[in-house]
């Protein structure tokens, strides 16, 4: 694969795509309490096609290993945004569940086509911590400005409707950057292609790890407004701490790009781990505002510091950049487990017990890689 110049065309290509694959993501919130109040589901119901998107967002990465040397990227980036922007438009129209089922995971397959497509590129760059670091700042502002446009204006104005035609055009024009990436392995390296599908271990210890952080941080996330509610915090103020957590995580991952490797992976690595701790610890004897907001700030602020470290790992460790494509699907699967086993654990135990299930999450995430790192020191 050739990526060319990872601050060029290719480099901003992939930045676009990457950013395209979060957008239903950000939306899906809105989505999902639309479906509810106007739509006649259930709140069961609606809650499952956000799992529908992330299921099809996980078989795009986990089916990569076949499909990402074998065909053109761009022919499939332009072809996958067409079909999310026709499937939005579709979507804000069907009143059939098991329509809007099918058609939500199928723009999940074509999003997490967008992530792989892009973490390949980001992994064959020269410094992939920056380029982790950087797509998720790009990314993250973005989302959270389009979050904001939507639920602030597009949703009380024009409905689900309005929100779909802005969410396609959006689509569509990210699409375009589909032009600048490269060209893939199709018809290449046949010998990559006939590889078994079995990552090494380490590869393996990594991807666990990418997935307990994710799993922690949607854990919490799903009930970060009820932590705040049962804390005593004023809706409102419960409001602004939640909207500025993409903008926190994209203030994590500035520091990862400025850094680099300048320190090496292992210290701000396991340092960032060890933040995420402090700042789910601070959620759990939240009692105050402050501390409730320095919790919730604090995690996603260690979220996207830690995030491109881990990737960048994974980077070096998968030399031929052929696992990196199974880094969405760590994801999706994490943050699609985090809400339904962080509710029974809530219903268990109250949020105390969440919190607890999130922080052996991080604690279990760190000593994988931790376990890497002693591995390489002793070959």
């Amino acid at each position: 694969m050739t990526t060319g110049n990872p601050q060029g065309r290719g480099f901003a290509g992939a930045l676009g795509l990457y950013t395209a694959g979060g957008l239903f993501w950000a939306f899906l919130p809105f989505f999902v309490g639309f479906k509810v109040s106007s739509g006649g589901l259930s709140q069961a119901e609606a809650g499952s096609l956000g799992s529908a998107y992330l299921v099809g967002f996980s078989l795009a990465s986990l089916s990569a290993l076949w499909w990402v040397s074998r065909f053109n990227w761009r022919a499939l980036a332009a072809g996958a945004a067409l079909l999310v922007a026709l499937a939005l438009l579709l979507l804000a129209r069907l009143e059939s569940y098991a329509a809007s089922l099918i058609t939500v995971l199928a723009i999940g397959l074509m999003m997490g086509g967008f992530w792989t497509v892009a973490y390949r590129i980001f992994a064959a760059t020269p410094n992939p911590e920056r380029s982790f670091g950087t797509g998720i700042v790009v990314s993250y502002s973005a989302l959270a400005l389009v979050s904001y446009v939507v639920g602030q204006y597009t949703i009380p104005a024009y409905g689900l409707t309005g929100s779909a035609y802005l969410l396609a055009a959006i689509i569509l024009l990210l699409g375009c950057s589909a032009m600048f990436i490269p060209g893939g392995d199709a018809g290449g390296n046949e010998q990559s292609v006939s590889n078994s599908y079995r990552p090494p271990l380490t590869i393996g210890i990594a991807l666990l790890g990418i997935l307990l952080t994710g799993f922690a941080f949607a854990s919490v996330w799903a009930f970060a407004e009820r932590i705040g509610v049962i804390a005593g915090i004023e809706t409102g103020l419960i409001s602004a701490v939640i909207a500025s957590n993409l903008l926190a995580s994209a203030a994590g991952s500035v520091v990862a790009s400025l850094l680099g490797t300048r320190y090496g992976r292992k210290l701000p690595l396991l340092l960032g781990m060890a933040a995420m701790l402090a700042a789910i610890a601070a959620l759990n004897w939240a009692s105050s505002f402050w501390l409730y907001a320095a919790g919730l700030a604090g995690l996603g602020f260690t979220v996207g510091l830690v995030l491109p470290y881990q990737m960048g790992k994974l980077a070096a460790l998968d030399t031929r950049q052929r696992f990196v494509v199974l880094i969405a699907a760590a994801q999706g699967i994490g943050s699609a487990g985090g809400p339904a086993l962080g509710g029974m654990a809530a219903d268990t135990g109250g949020i105390g017990m969440l919190l607890a299930l999130a922080g052996s999450a991080v604690l279990l995430g760190g000593i994988a890689f931790v376990l890497i790192m002693r591995r390489e020191d002793e070959e």
